[in-house]
């Protein structure tokens, strides 16, 4: 296995990676190249991937940042694995690079993430992973 910022896109990247997001969610939209190609630009987003023996993207993670006066917030997004790769270690892996590298580059800061309460092996991941359940309301504005 080999977990990695994606950097470079090309066509059979991007519909790994819009299988893999329907996965997530089967009503998402696809992801364009040219959106892709934009995001993975950007200095605040960093997409996770994880590459099976045969070099095909079989886990992915977004990891974005926001900074804002008293330290920089992390958010990890859209973790999924290929159903046959689960089990595998591949969200773990990936969860612990994401993590690496916020220390590896901020050592002042927080990661929050989501996760659905029916998502419990998930859950479970997170919580061995040292993240804590936040009580907190989140609101949200579809626009």
């Amino acid at each position: 296995m080999n977990v990695h910022i994606l950097r470079h896109i090309d066509a059979d990247t991007l519909s790994q990676i819009n299988s893999l997001l329907h996965t997530l969610d089967p009503d998402m939209p696809e992801v364009t190249l040219e959106r892709l190609e934009r995001i993975i630009r950007e200095d605040s987003f960093f997409l996770f991937v994880s590459e099976n023996e045969n070099g095909k993207i079989d886990g992915m993670l977004t990891l974005t940042r926001c900074h804002t006066l008293g330290r920089s917030k992390y958010w990890i997004e859209d973790v999924v694995v290929d159903p046959a790769s689960r089990g595998k270690g591949v969200g773990r892996s990936l969860v612990k690079a994401a993590i690496a590298h916020v220390r590896e580059t901020e050592g002042n800061a927080v990661i929050y993430l989501t996760s659905n309460p029916s998502r419990l092996p998930a859950r479970a991941l997170y919580r061995s992973e040292g993240f804590e359940e936040y009580d907190t309301g989140v609101f949200r504005i579809n626009l």
